[in-house]
């Protein structure tokens, strides 16, 4: 028989949460002086006994591995701190004591802990309010030492789950329809030259200006983080105005946010960027470039892993989409463009959600125009590829989406052989060694693809031959030319112009 021991846990937990307090403070809370959420975990986690920190951590050895008793006694440590009960719930939801069935789904779970705190707690942490209140009231910057990037999961034990007990999610999310994942991120990546940067500022002013559309694809508008590596605050300001001006904007979107981190170390640009998020709730984050962000070797395995572990993760957890520019390796005698990958380590691209390749089609005075190809996209069709023509003047830069023909799509290795035959048979009757050499795929190859139309009745011999090989012309036409709606239907495309497709 289980023996009752209600009456020794209450003891237990009336030891445990108030044995260390310093008896000299008033019992009283002293005035609510407003601290960040991190500002209250650091200082709790400076107790010197390390009983918060071990609960921080999720370890339950202090209650008996009571995870009840634990909880109280999180929220009774935490009430000498801040004594906001909405704080309390969300460090708690970011502790190691989390639960998705318990904290994860009631509101009130934590409601009993906090009056009994309410009642209980006697000692509280006076916050040198003096010193960080102005004459008027106001809060001055805090001096403390950010919390590392990392906080929110140190320490946190992973969760096992029943998936049949998870609610059936909702449509994924998109902050550029079909290419740029919400929460998640995305390389970009190309030779030098190409526009990257300004490509990117440029959907940054589109998010941040919640327009609609970028290029003729659907975005999901929202507060936008433009992190600088490379380029002083003047020069991004140019490039802006520039890029509004192109778009016929009277000045850049209040949601356009930039931080330049030149001459700054890494550790404090990647916490006032992760500060920025949390303060503004920034839906994209924009990294320029990925090379001067690593700070370590791009080659390195290790220096990649610990990038977007330490780094990127926290951020995504915070719901931020990250697009990272970055720059690709040189072209090696027997290498095509479209094979080029990142500049270092596979793990950039491994741990990407969704990869997109610039290159440069053609160069003109005042013009240059790109060719975007989505080399992955982990959670759903690659995109077709789709080409921008950039206008430069010293006033005005201006993006106009550009459709791309039939010749030009077949040459798309990231498009399928079968589709790229059909592209190339859509210029007329060709036979197989010609379209093999037209879309640069191996001969069997578009035998085999031609076989299989001409089963589906997509093809057929126009009588014509040379030695044992048929001339073939489609029957059915291909879809083209291609701009991705965001709709997924070829035959409606979108009016093409600046940024979101009005010139």
């Amino acid at each position: 028989m289980i023996r009752d021991r209600k009456d020794e846990l209450r003891r237990l937990h009336a030891k445990y949460s108030r044995e260390d307090a310093p008896r000299t403070n008033a019992h009283q809370p002293p005035p609510l002086v407003s601290r960040s959420d991190d500002e209250i975990v650091e200082k709790a986690r400076s107790e010197k006994n390390g009983k918060f920190d071990r609960l921080w951590r999720g370890d339950l050895s202090d209650y008996d591995h009571d995870h009840s008793a634990a909880d109280d006694g999180f929220v009774h440590k935490l009430w000498s701190y801040t004594q906001d009960e909405e704080q309390i719930r969300r460090i708690h939801a970011t502790s190691g004591l989390h639960r998705l069935n318990k904290s994860g789904c009631r509101q009130d779970y934590l409601q009993r802990s906090i009056e009994r705190a309410r009642q209980n707690v006697s000692w509280f942490y006076e916050w040198p309010d003096s010193a960080a209140l102005s004459t008027n009231g106001h809060h001055k910057p805090s001096s403390h030492r950010p919390v590392p990037i990392g906080v929110r999961t140190m320490g946190r034990k992973p969760e096992v789950l029943r998936l049949a007990s998870v609610k059936p999610p909702g449509p994924r999310s998109y902050v550029v329809d079909g290419l740029l994942p919400a929460a998640y991120s995305t390389v970009f990546h190309g030779d030098g030259g190409v526009a990257k940067s300004m490509l990117a500022l440029a959907l940054g002013v589109d998010v941040a200006g919640d327009r609609g559309s970028w290029l003729g694809r659907r975005i999901e508008g929202g507060p936008v983080l433009y992190l600088d590596f490379e380029l002083t605050v003047e020069e991004q300001a140019r490039r802006v105005w520039q890029l509004c001006r192109g778009a016929g904007l009277a000045a850049p979107p209040d949601s356009l946010l930039y931080v330049s981190a030149v001459g700054y170390g890494s550790r404090e640009a990647f916490d006032a960027a992760r500060q920025a998020c949390e303060e503004h709730n920034v839906r994209l984050l924009i990294w320029d470039s990925l090379g001067p962000t690593l700070q370590g070797d791009a080659e390195a395995a290790r220096d990649v892993i610990g990038f977007f572990h330490t780094t990127v993760e926290p951020l995504r957890e915070m719901g931020v989409a990250n697009l990272i520019v970055d720059r690709q390796s040189k072209l090696q005698a027997g290498q095509s463009y479209q094979q080029k990958s990142a500049f270092g380590s596979v793990y950039k691209t491994n741990l990407a959600r969704s990869v997109i390749q610039a290159e440069a089609a053609e160069r003109d005075e005042g013009t240059l125009t790109i060719r975007l190809r989505q080399k992955k996209h982990n959670f759903g069709p690659l995109a077709k590829p789709f080409g921008v023509k950039v206008s430069f003047s010293e006033e005005a830069v201006g993006f106009q989406a550009v459709e791309l023909g039939a010749a030009e799509l077949a040459q798309e290795a990231t498009l399928t052989a079968t589709e790229r035959v059909k592209l190339a048979l859509a210029n007329g009757p060709a036979y197989p060694w010609e379209v093999a050499d037209m879309i640069e795929v191996p001969l069997k190859t578009v035998k085999n693809a031609l076989t299989g139309l001409r089963k589906q009745g997509v093809v057929e011999a126009t009588g014509e031959k040379d030695g044992r090989a048929d001339q073939v012309r489609l029957i059915v036409p291909t879809s083209q030319p291609y701009i991705d709606t965001g709709r997924r239907d070829d035959s409606n495309p979108p009016t093409s112009g600046s940024h979101g497709g009005a010139s």
